[in-house]
């Protein structure tokens, strides 16, 4: 069989996606704050791109020439004036509470300041700031902060007092007498090498004389995570209704301290579609308030049509104004979708808007494409991290999709709204016996909905509920 290279031209047909298309996805895929910061890098890079001004402020009154503020219009009372009278009656600081000496501008530099912390204490520097404080010489100053650099994020000591000292070149003695001073800083229980160290910790200062919380949290830690409460009732010798009474003081101790300087910076989330009943109805609009109306700018396609630029100059700016043509009209048809989008959910769960999570109904992607005449995929992506604020709360657009369990009567009911109905079961239950996944299902099925032993395992643990011997009470 001989072999050669050759040069063969085919034809074929495929699809491809032009950029245009591209860019047309991504901003449909886009919450609302990636939206926005998308849309201010387009305003960075394309010239072309403005912000429409908004409305001016009104105009202030007129003035003379000589800058006095014109009283035309104004009636005024040359009547005798009681100062006395007038103070008894507008007194701010009797009417309002008010401190007439409050300084606005010193007020908005202090916010000022204040809004250009871009971050805040680490735990570090707040353990730091104490020591230099406590510490009653250098030596113990510089121990201190050797123990607190193997401190880890909950709270803990995870180094050893003999590495510190060796380090150091200072006595065992000295490490335990630092230890011992950091675990008097704020927060109570930061140093600990463990969870019981830490516990008794903070019992000695919440509650000094409870002895009992300190036997519970140092002989029967292990035992009371098992819920094993009659065999820690008979080993101190007590009720179990006691052990119960202990362990709900133990429940408002911090077994991680350090928790509480948590860095990560919290997450804002803001709705792109709001609903709001009016009248007998729901009426759905879009959340863009804060969203820049964006236009071309006319002195930009002016200088395009004149002579003063040279070709490389014109091309330049009919790329730049056809780019941000087609930003401006898929972000629209973006805001267009999302909102029909919401419409149709809203269509479907109002119900849900009247009555809560309870009556929310088994919905699919695929349903609303079919109402909005769009693809799945298109559903998919115009769903994604975005948020609708809503009578019941702000949820966000994927939770009101759900699949549904069949009842007797032929209906289908939400998954999330059986997983409500299992809440309530579990917070209605008698706490001193809890019920079984079986016995929960058994509940369900007298309602009319069949559901697996395991299926309400399944459900269960999804809800962040205990079993049920984790569940009892005494």
């Amino acid at each position: 069989m001989g072999m050669e290279h050759r040069m063969v031209q085919t034809q074929t047909q495929r699809l491809m996606l032009t950029q245009k298309m591209q860019q047309a996805i991504q901003i449909l895929q886009l919450s609302r704050l990636e939206l926005d910061q998308y849309v201010q890098q387009e305003l960075e890079t394309n010239p072309v791109l403005e912000i429409v001004q908004k409305a001016s402020d009104p105009e202030p009154p007129s003035q003379n020439t000589d800058g006095a503020v014109s009283d035309q219009g104004v009636a005024l009372d040359e009547s005798s004036f009681d100062l006395d009278d007038f103070a008894s009656k507008w007194d701010m600081r009797l009417k309002e509470g008010r401190d007439l000496s409050y300084n606005p501008d010193m007020a908005a530099r202090r916010r000022y300041y204040e809004d250009s912390i871009t971050k805040a204490e680490s735990f570090t520097a707040h353990l730091l700031a104490q020591l230099r404080v406590a510490a009653p010489d250098d030596e113990t100053y510089a121990i201190c902060e050797r123990i607190v650099g193997d401190i880890d994020n909950k709270g803990y000591f995870t180094g050893t007092l003999e590495e510190v000292a060796e380090e150091l070149a200072v006595p065992v003695e000295h490490a335990q007498r630092g230890l011992d001073l950091v675990q008097r800083c704020d927060p109570t229980g930061v140093g600990a090498r463990d969870v019981v160290e830490c516990l008794l910790l903070q019992i000695a200062v919440e509650y000094p004389d409870e002895p009992e919380v300190r036997v519970l949290v140092a002989e029967h830690l292990e035992a009371l995570e098992r819920r094993q409460i009659p065999k820690i009732a008979k080993a101190m010798d007590v009720t179990p209704e006691r052990v119960e009474a202990l362990k709900e003081m133990l429940a408002k101790l911090n077994p991680w301290p350090g928790s509480e300087y948590d860095t990560e910076l919290p997450q804002y989330i803001t709705p792109d579609v709001t609903v709001e009943r009016v009248d007998d109805r729901y009426v759905v609009y879009l959340s863009d308030e804060q969203m820049p109306d964006l236009q071309l700018s006319g002195y930009y396609q002016k200088m395009a049509r004149g002579k003063q630029v040279n070709r490389e100059e014109k091309q330049y700016i009919r790329e730049k104004v056809e780019s941000a043509k087609w930003l401006i009209r898929n972000i629209g048809q973006r805001q267009q979708t999302v909102l029909r989008i919401a419409e149709a959910i809203v269509e479907v769960q109002e119900e849900f808007l009247d009555k809560g999570t309870e009556a929310i109904k088994p919905l699919t992607l695929q349903e609303i494409a079919d109402k909005v005449g769009l693809h799945e995929a298109t559903v998919s992506r115009a769903t994604r991290g975005k948020y609708m604020q809503t009578p019941q709360g702000l949820f966000e657009l994927k939770y009101f999709f759900s699949p549904g369990l069949r009842r007797d009567s032929g209906d289908t009911q939400s998954s999330r709204s059986v997983q409500s109905l299992l809440k309530k079961i579990v917070d209605e239950e008698d706490k001193a016996k809890p019920l079984s996944d079986q016995k929960i299902a058994d509940l369900l099925k007298q309602r009319g909905i069949h559901i697996a032993r395991r299926t309400v395992t399944k459900y269960r643990e999804a809800l962040g509920i205990l079993t049920t011997s984790l569940r009892k009470e005494y």
